[in-house]
C-alpha cells in the first residue's frame, strides 16, 4: 500500500458486473468517519454515479458502494480532507452478461462439424467461457474481431449437446443451449438411377435406416414450377420407398432430410425429360446414291441422348448427323440400294413418336448404273457404287488391272 493514511483493500482495477453494487473497501485511520471520505464516480459517457460511504465490517475501513449502470469503464476518485488515494483513483470495468447475443446456434450432424456465433461486443470487457456437454466435448473459438467469435465443435454421438457460455463466471440467458444431432450416416438412398427420368411416369427410390429405432424422414421433391407432392410407404425395419410423378421437362431437386438433418448426397437433382416433345422433320422419297436430308428437334424435350439409326433390309447404314445448336440436328444419308430404309430415334431410350419411319427409295434411272470414285492410290481399298433394282445374286463384278511399264 502507502505509508499514507489512506489506501485500498484489494485490486485498484475490477471487473463490475452492470446494475448491481460495486463495493470498494478503503483503509483510513481509525478516526475517520464514513462522512469524511468523498466519493465522486464518473461513467464512461462522463456523468457522474452517485455513491455512497459505509462503516466497513472493521475498524479503520470504509466501504465506497454505486451500482453502474453502463457498459464501461468508471473512475472513481477517493479523497479524505483533500488528500488522494496514493495508488491514484479506482477503476470499475463495467460488464453486461446480459447483452451477449448468441446466434446460429441449430441441429448438426455426427462427424460434420457445427457452428455457431457469439457476439460480446456489447457485453464489455471480459473472460469469455464456453463448454458442450459440460466439457466432455472439445471446442474451438475463433476471433473475429469486435468482440465477436465463432464456435465450433464436431459431435461423435446422436444425442443433444448442451451449450454453456458464461462470461466472467456468469451464466449467459438463454443457457444451455441445445444443438440436436443427427446421424444421417444410418440413412441410405439408391437415387443415381433417377438422373434421367421420364415426365408423366411415376419415378421412386428406396431409403433404408440402418439399426432400427425412432427415425424422422421427411422427403421433399421441388420442380421448375414448385413442390411435387411424394408418396411416402414401407417401415423402419424393410425401408421406405418414395414415389412421385414429374410433370415438367428440366429440373427436379430431391431433398432428404432425417430428424431435421439433410441426408448425404441430398439435394440430389433429377432431369425430368419428356420423348414426345422431339419431333422429327419429314422425309422424302429417296433415290439411290443421292443423300437424304430430315431434320430432328429436341429443343423442347429437356437434357438427355438423342440416338438416330438407319437401316435397309435389317442392317444399319451410315449416317451423319449435324448439329444445328439449341439440341436441333440435321441428318443425312446416301442409300445404296433401292429399298424400303427405316428411320429410328430414340430419347433416353424412349421411342420417338411416329418412329419408326419408313422412307421408299428407288433406282437412279431405268437400268443398272455404276459410280466409280476415281482414281485412288495403290494398296488402298477403292469403291464404287452399283445401282441396281434385282437381286445382290445378280450383280457380278470382274475388276482387271493395267500395268504400264516406262523405261
Amino acid at each position: 500500500m502507502s505509508n499514507s493514511n489512506l489506501s485500498v483493500l484489494g485490486e485498484t482495477t475490477r471487473l463490475v458486473p452492470a446494475n448491481t453494487s460495486a463495493v470498494f473497501e478503503i483503509i483510513t485511520s481509525t478516526n475517520v468517519a464514513p462522512d469524511d471520505l468523498m466519493v465522486h464516480v464518473i461513467a464512461p459517457s462522463k456523468r457522474s454515479v452517485p455513491a455512497r460511504v459505509l462503516p466497513g465490517n472493521r475498524t479503520g475501513v470504509q466501504s465506497v458502494e454505486f451500482v453502474p449502470t453502463e457498459v464501461g469503464t468508471h473512475i472513481i476518485e477517493v479523497t479524505v480532507n483533500g488528500e488522494k488515494l496514493p495508488s491514484g483513483p479506482l477503476i470499475a470495468k463495467v460488464y453486461d452478461a446480459g447483452l451477449i447475443q448468441v446466434a446460429d446456434v441449430s441441429g448438426g450432424v455426427v462427424g460434420q462439424p457445427v457452428q455457431f456465433r457469439v457476439d460480446a461486443s456489447q457485453a464489455g470487457e471480459g473472460q469469455l467461457e464456453i463448454s458442450i456437454n459440460e466439457g466432455e466435448v472439445p471446442n474451438h473459438v475463433q476471433v473475429v474481431g469486435g468482440g465477436r467469435c465463432l464456435v465450433s465443435f464436431t459431435p461423435e454421438q446422436a444425442k443433444p449437446h448442451l451449450i454453456d457460455i458464461k462470461f466472467n463466471g456468469e451464466t449467459v440467458r438463454g443457457c444451455p443451449f441445445v444443438c440436436s444431432v443427427a446421424d444421417t450416416s444410418r440413412v441410405t438412398l439408391s437415387l443415381s438411377h433417377l438422373e434421367l427420368i421420364p415426365v408423366n411416369q411415376p419415378s421412386s427410390f428406396h431409403m433404408g435406416v440402418a439399426g432400427g429405432g425412432a427415425a424422422e424422414l421427411a422427403v421433399a421433391v421441388r420442380g421448375p414450377v414448385g413442390e411435387l407432392p411424394v408418396k411416402v410407404t414401407g417401415d423402419i425395419h424393410s425401408g421406405f420407398t418414395a414415389e412421385f410423378t414429374p410433370t415438367q421437362v428440366g429440373a427436379h431437386q430431391i431433398s432428404v432430410d432425417y430428424n431435421g438433418r439433410p441426408v448425404q448426397g441430398t439435394p440430389f437433382i433429377a432431369k425430368a425429360f419428356d420423348s414426345n416433345k422431339v419431333t422429327v422433320g419429314t422425309v422424302a422419297r429417296g433415290t439411290v446414291g443421292r443423300p437424304v436430308t430430315f431434320s430432328v428437334d429436341a429443343s423442347e424435350a429437356g437434357e438427355g441422348n438423342l440416338e438416330i439409326t438407319i437401316s435397309a433390309r435389317g442392317l444399319n447404314i451410315p449416317t451423319q448427323v449435324h448439329p444445328q445448336g439449341n439440341a436441333r440436328f440435321a441428318v443425312s444419308f446416301v442409300p445404296a440400294e433401292a429399298c424400303d430404309h427405316v428411320v429410328n430415334v430414340a430419347f433416353n431410350k424412349k421411342p420417338v413418336v411416329g418412329c419408326p419411319l419408313i422412307v421408299s427409295v428407288g433406282g437412279g434411272g431405268n437400268g443398272p448404273s455404276v459410280t466409280l470414285p476415281g482414281p485412288g492410290p495403290v494398296h488402298r481399298p477403292s469403291t464404287l457404287l452399283i445401282n441396281h433394282p434385282g437381286r445382290l445374286e445378280d450383280i457380278e463384278v470382274n475388276v482387271e488391272g493395267h500395268r504400264r511399264l516406262l523405261f
